[in-house]
């Protein structure tokens, strides 16, 4: 004979429902107030990016990225991210998301794989390196469409506030590219 057990499926059905409810998402959303970047030689690196609407409540940055340098064991990597409540210049503190400065390799294997790819990579050209990365690293130009944060890879958590993410990659004494992001952090409701 076959029965039913409603209460044990209803608390299935239950429990199922509130563990799906409770899966790690991000809990912000993002909006970019300014993007941009210097070059110490153009010939060599050089950007242009810009911020760009995407809907009436949300916005992204587009541009390019000229990439001539040859990637070795001289090029340099770092991340600063800073974080304000308030916005004013005065009140920026460095957090523990940044990266110290490291070799070029070690940031497309970590970093660049782990959450710039997943972040940005449906909208550039950039090369993916799922498997590790393999030189050499194209020399070309890369374009940007579009481009906003999904959070991945990203702290679920964050604080409210504005956050300026600082890349700084160095190839002395060719080259010193600074690229400058500046975003203001809400939590999302629901």
């Amino acid at each position: 004979m076959f029965f039913i057990n409603v209460p044990l499926l209803s608390f299935v059905y239950l429990f199922g429902t509130l563990y799906d409810e409770c899966a790690a998402r991000t809990n912000w959303e993002a909006t970019p107030l300014s993007i941009g970047g210097t070059s110490t030689n153009p010939s060599a690196m050089d950007m242009d990016l810009r911020l760009e609407r995407i809907s009436r409540s949300e916005f992204g940055f587009s541009g390019t990225f000229f990439w001539n340098i040859d990637m070795d064991d001289n090029v340099m990597v770092e991340m600063r991210i800073l974080n304000s409540y308030s916005g004013n210049e005065a009140d920026y503190k460095l957090t523990p998301y940044s990266i110290q400065p490291q070799k070029f390799i070690d940031y497309i294997n970590t970093f660049y794989k782990d959450m710039l790819i997943p972040n940005l990579g449906n909208c550039t050209d950039m090369p993916r390196y799922d498997d590790g990365y393999v030189p050499p690293w194209p020399k070309a130009t890369f374009s940007f469409t579009r481009c906003s944060l999904n959070g991945k890879g990203l702290p679920d958590i964050l604080a409210e506030g504005f956050y300026r993410g600082e890349a700084i990659i160095t190839a002395l004494p060719t080259v010193a590219v600074n690229i400058s992001v500046t975003l203001r952090i809400k939590t999302k409701m629901f």
